[in-house]
C-alpha cells in the first residue's frame, strides 16, 4: 500500500477530471486513463526472479536494510550485544529494541564521482580487484546511437567476443537507457533505482543506474569492437529534469570492466556491479574512500542517497527475536511499532513473502524461512506500521468515516475537502494521526484498516496470475494491475453483496465493483461507446474497496474452483471523451464513479488455469492443494486442515513492557488482532476464514 500518493502514478499516467454528459450519469467522474506499460514479470521466465509483495523489490530492500544493519552492529555495538526484552502480554508479543531492530535515521550520501574520475573492475576469481583507473578522459570512439527512449532498453550482441562476468559468458549485452547494462535481459521497468533493484535484479553492471531519460536530451552510444564494448550516455538528463549526465562504462573480453565519469549532475544512483538474483556477498563500499580493494562478489557497489530522517526497522532482526522466546509455529507474522518508521519505497504497510509451497497460484516455490530464524512453519512477514497509524476503536477499523476529498488532474496528493467546481471522490480516514498528512488526516483512498490488513494477508497468495484470452487464444497479462500484484482496475472485483451488504465492495487485492450499463448509456459523449463489441461501464458511484472476492477465495485455497463463479474485466478501455486509450489505468487502485468504454470479456478460473496446462509450468495451472496450503498437526498429533497462525507483534521503542506509557499501545495491537480475527474469518471471506491469531494456537 502507498500512502505518498492516493493514485501511485507511473510517468505518464494521469487522472483526467471530467463531467459527464448531461442526463448520463448524476456527478461528476473520473475517467479510466492512459499510460505507459510496465514489464511482465513473469514473460519468458516461467515465474518471478523474486518473490515478494508487490513482484518487484521488496524482499531485495529487506534483505539490504538488514544486511546495511549488521554492518551497523559490527561496528557500533559490542560483540555480545544487549539482550532484548519480551513478555507476552495476552495474545501480543511485546519486544522492547535493544538497538539491533531499529535503524537510526541516517544522513543522505549525495553522488561525488566528479568529472575525470575512472573506476576499474579487474576480474579475479569469483569477484574483484577494485580501483582508481588512471585513465580518466572519456574514450572518444563512442560509436553509434542507440534508439532508445525513457525507460527502455536495447540488445546489443557482441560479435567476435563474449563477456564472462561472474561464473557466466555472453555473447550480447542489454543496454538499459538507466545508466546501466544487465546481461540475459533487457531492465526498462520503472521501479525504484536503488540499491535492493541492483542486488536483486538480472546480473548488472551499472555506472550510474538512476532515472534517466533520453527522450529529453543527449544520447546513448555504443562501439562494438574485437575485443571490448564501450557504452556512453551523454548529456543525458534525468526525468522530469533538465540536467546533464555524461559518463562511460567499457567491458573488455576478459572480464574487466571500466567506469570513466564526465560530467555528473545527478546525486541519487547506484554504481557498481552485481550478480543479481539477490546472490551475495554485498559488498556496499564507499568509491572513493575504500579503493582500492578486493572483493568477492555478489555485488559491489556504492548507492548514492537522500538523508533519511525517519528511524528504519529491520525485519529479519525482529523476527529473529520473536523466535528466541516463541515456537516456530505461525504462518504469519504481524509487526506493528509504536513509533515512527519509514518503510521504504513509500509503503504503508507491506507483505514479505517468506515461504511457499503452493502450486498454482502464479508463483514457484521457495523457501527463505532461515534468513528469519523460522525452522521452516513461516510463511509470510507483515509490516503493519504504527499501531498508532489506526483508528483505537474496533467499529473504526472496519467502516471508517467516508469524506470526499479534492484533488486535480496530474496531482500526486489529495488537497483537502470538495468545494464549487472540484471534481472529487470518496475516501475514507484511516485514522485520528495530524500534522503528517494533508488535511489534517490521511487516507488510503476506498480502503478501512482491515481491509489493508486483507490486501497485505492476500498477498501470500495474490496476485500474480496470466489468464488464457479466449478471443486472442494467446496469453494475457489483462488480470494484472498495480507492480503487477494486484488486481487490474478494469476487472470486476466485485465482492458478492452478501459478505457485507450496504455499499458495493471491491476486492481488497484491488480491481473495482463495476457496472455494465450498455452502448446506449454514452450516446451523448463526444466519443461514444458504440464500436464493435463495445459497452459504456462505470465503477460503483458508492464502493468500497473491503474483502476478498470468490476468485481471491479460491487462490487463497479457501474456495475450490467449481465454486467459483464466472467473472469479467474490460479489455481495449478508451475515453468516451476524446477516444484514447486507457490501458496505464489497469494500474491504478480502486476509484469510485468513473466511467470508460471497452469490451467486456467474460472468463472461469478455466481460464486461468489453462497457462499451466498449456505450459506445464506449476506455479501455474490448477491449484495444488486445491484447499489450503499444507495439513496441520494439532498438540495430541492429529492431522488438520489448514489454519493460519499469526503471531502479533509490538515493538516498542524503549520499555519496560509494563510501563504506564506502552499500555495504550499494547491495547491497540490486541483490538486489531481481535477485529482482524473476526473480519477475516467472517464477512471477508464469506465465513471461510480459518485464521488463528492466538499466541497458543491449538495446531502447528
Amino acid at each position: 500500500m502507498r500512502y505518498m500518493n492516493r493514485f501511485p502514478r507511473s510517468k505518464g499516467l494521469f487522472f483526467t477530471a471530467l463531467i459527464a454528459a448531461a442526463g448520463v450519469f448524476l456527478s461528476a467522474s473520473t475517467a479510466f486513463t492512459s499510460g505507459e506499460p510496465k514489464s511482465i514479470p513473469w514473460v519468458d521466465t516461467g515465474g518471478f526472479t523474486k518473490v515478494d509483495d508487490t513482484g518487484s523489490d521488496r524482499y531485495d530492500q529487506e534483505l539490504a536494510r538488514h544486511e546495511r544493519n549488521q554492518v551497523r552492529l559490527g561496528i557500533n555495538l559490542p560483540s555480545a550485544g544487549p539482550t532484548t526484552t519480551s513478555a507476552d502480554v495476552g495474545d501480543v508479543a511485546v519486544i522492547v529494541d535493544n538497538g539491533s531492530i531499529l535503524i537510526p535515521a541516517t544522513r543522505g550520501n549525495p553522488f561525488d564521482l566528479r568529472e575525470g574520475t575512472g573506476i576499474a573492475f579487474a576480474s579475479n576469481a569469483g569477484g574483484f580487484d577494485v580501483s582508481t583507473h588512471p585513465q580518466t578522459d572519456l574514450d572518444a570512439g563512442i560509436g553509434a546511437p542507440l534508439p532508445l527512449g525513457d525507460d527502455d532498453t536495447e540488445e546489443l550482441p557482441l560479435g567476435s567476443f563474449s563477456f564472462p562476468f561472474l561464473g557466466a559468458s555472453y555473447s550480447s549485452i542489454w543496454v538499459n537507457s538507466d545508466g546501466n547494462i544487465t546481461f540475459g535481459a533487457g531492465d526498462a521497468t520503472n521501479f525504484t533505482r536503488n540499491a535492493a533493484r541492483l542486488i536483486g535484479g538480472a546480473p548488472r553492471v551499472a555506472p550510474l543506474f538512476a532515472d534517466l531519460n533520453p527522450n529529453g536530451g543527449g544520447s546513448v552510444n555504443a562501439d562494438v569492437r574485437a575485443t571490448s564494448v564501450v557504452v556512453t550516455w551523454t548529456g543525458v538528463p534525468q526525468f522530469g529534469a533538465t540536467n546533464s549526465n555524461t559518463f562511460q562504462v567499457t567491458l573488455q573480453d576478459n572480464g574487466d570492466i571500466k567506469f570513466v565519469y564526465g560530467s555528473v549532475d545527478a546525486n541519487l544512483g547506484v554504481a557498481g556491479i552485481a550478480e543479481g538474483n539477490g546472490e551475495g556477498p554485498f559488498n556496499e563500499i564507499d568509491l572513493k574512500r575504500d579503493l582500492p580493494g578486493s572483493f568477492t562478489a555478489g555485488a559491489v557497489f556504492e548507492e548514492f542517497s537522500p538523508c533519511n530522517p525517519m528511524a528504519q526497522m529491520d525485519v529479519f532482526e525482529l523476527a529473529k527475536e520473536f523466535y528466541k522466546t516463541h515456537d516456530d509455529k505461525y504462518d504469519f507474522l504481524v509487526m506493528f511499532t509504536d513509533s515512527v518508521v519509514d518503510l521504504g519505497g513509500g509503503a504503508f504497510a507491506f507483505h514479505l513473502a517468506v515461504s511457499n509451497d503452493t502450486l498454482g497460484i502464479g508463483r514457484e516455490t521457495f523457501d527463505f524461512t532461515p534468513f528469519v530464524g523460522s525452522g521452516g512453519e513461516l510463511e509470510s512477514i507483515l509490516n503493519m506500521n504504527r499501531i498508532s497509524l489506526y483508528w483505537p476503536d474496533a467499529k473504526k477499523m472496519v467502516d471508517p468515516p467516508i469524506k470526499k476529498f479534492r484533488f486535480e488532474p496530474g496531482a500526486t496528493c489529495l488537497l483537502g475537502p470538495p468545494g464549487p467546481g472540484q471534481t472529487s471522490q470518496r475516501a475514507r480516514r484511516m485514522g485520528t494521526q495530524r500534522g503528517e498528512f494533508v488535511n489534517g488526516a490521511y487516507t488510503l483512498g476506498l480502503n478501512s484498516a482491515m481491509s489493508t490488513m486483507a490486501q497485505e494477508v492476500g498477498h501470500r497468495w495474490m496476485v500474480f496470475m496470466p489468464f488464457f484470452h479466449p478471443t486472442t487464444n494467446s496469453f494475457s497479462s489483462d488480470l494484472l494491475g498495480r507492480d503487477f500484484a494486484h488486481w487490474s482496475f478494469m476487472l470486476n472485483a466485485r465482492v458478492p453483496v452478501g459478505q457485507f451488504g450496504g455499499d458495493a465492495r471491491a476486492s481488497s487485492m484491488e480491481g473495482n465493483a463495476i457496472l455494465d450499463l450498455g452502448p446506449g448509456a454514452s450516446a451523448e459523449f463526444p466519443s461514444p461507446c458504440n464500436g464493435p463489441g463495445e459497452s459504456t461501464f462505470l465503477t460503483e458511484p458508492n464502493e468500497l474497496t473491503d474483502g476478498f472476492t470468490e476468485l481471491d477465495q479460491y487462490l487463497m485455497g479457501l474456495r475450490k474452483a467449481g465454486d467459483v463463479s464466472p467473472f469479467w474485466y474490460i479489455d481495449e478501455p478508451r475515453s468516451p471523451f476524446d477516444g484514447s486509450s486507457l490501458e496505464g489505468a489497469r494500474f491504478f487502485p480502486a476509484v469510485d464513479d468513473s466511467v470508460g468504454c471497452g469490451i467486456r470479456v467474460d472468463l472461469t478460473v478455466g481460464n486461468i488455469q489453462a497457462v499451466g496446462n498449456i505450459t506445464g509450468l506449476p506455479a501455474f495451472g490448477p491449484r495444488f492443494p486445491e484447499i489450503g496450503d499444507e495439513i496441520d498437526i494439532d498438540q495430541g498429533g492429529t492431522p488438520q486442515d489448514d489454519v493460519k497462525t499469526m503471531a502479533f507483534i509490538l515493538l516498542l521503542e524503549q520499555g519496560p513492557v509494563n510501563a504506564k506509557s506502552n499500555k495504550a499501545a499494547i491495547k491497540r495491537v490486541d483490538t486489531f488482532r481481535r477485529t482482524w480475527d473476526e473480519y477475516g474469518n467472517g464477512p471477508a471471506t464469506a465465513g471461510l476464514g480459518r485464521f488463528d491469531t492466538t499466541l497458543n494456537p491449538p495446531i502447528h
